[in-house]
């Protein structure tokens, strides 16, 4: 455990690389590891094997193909006593795949709230390429600073009952959605429900 949360919190130059190439390394290093901070995770694996679905669109297919070849490569030998699989879903096949773990490349909003959708039914995390989409509900992407955090939207991870071990949480920066954001991923039901909060926040002048 004292290894695993020593990898969370390690420092990398991300400026060595181009960006792509660096967020590609650092992911595949945090993601399978964060995995096992959902308490309930053992009951959620099958034939002892972490599955992360890698979805993309067309477009980023090399990107995918290599960030699958980074995992493979760092996880060959398993972590801890468990086997780590990662496997290419275009987002058009995404209500075909089953993962504990859905990784998910730049999309258009409906790709991304499509496969929160799919993740729901599996109770599996959902990890961002980019942070941007925490927005939407996925809930965990990466700060970077100085030093690389976990970035975790702890109301999206609740919403999914999913429970997350405290240490984890204490080293990480925690989203919280604006209210701009909120109004934006609002139908127009939800929309009248939450009016009236939205201006009571708003000072009249």
């Amino acid at each position: 455990m004292k290894a695993i949360l020593l990898l969370l919190t390690l420092s990398f130059s991300v400026f060595a690389l181009s960006i792509n190439d660096s967020l590609l390394k650092v992911h595949a290093t945090l993601v399978p590891k964060i995995y096992l901070m959902d308490y309930k995770f053992k009951d959620k694996i099958h034939n002892n094997t972490i599955s992360i679905a890698i979805l993309y669109q067309q477009k980023e297919y090399r990107s995918a193909k290599k960030l699958k070849k980074l995992i493979e490569s760092k996880y060959k030998d398993g972590l801890n006593s468990y086997k780590v699989e990662a496997k290419l879903v275009n987002y058009s096949n995404t209500n075909l795949a089953e993962a504990n773990v859905y990784y998910l490349f730049p999309a258009k909003k409906s790709n991304i709230k499509k496969a929160i959708r799919r993740a729901s039914i599996d109770n599996s995390l959902t990890f961002a390429y980019q942070k941007e989409d925490l927005q939407y509900g996925v809930m965990i992407s990466v700060d970077i600073s100085k030093r690389i955090k976990p970035l975790l939207n702890l109301e999206a991870i609740s919403m999914n009952n999913i429970t997350l071990r405290p240490v984890l949480i204490k080293i990480s920066t925690i989203y919280i959605m604006d209210l701009d954001s909120r109004l934006k991923n609002l139908d127009i039901r939800g929309f009248y429900l939450f009016l009236p909060m939205y201006l009571a926040q708003v000072t009249i002048v």
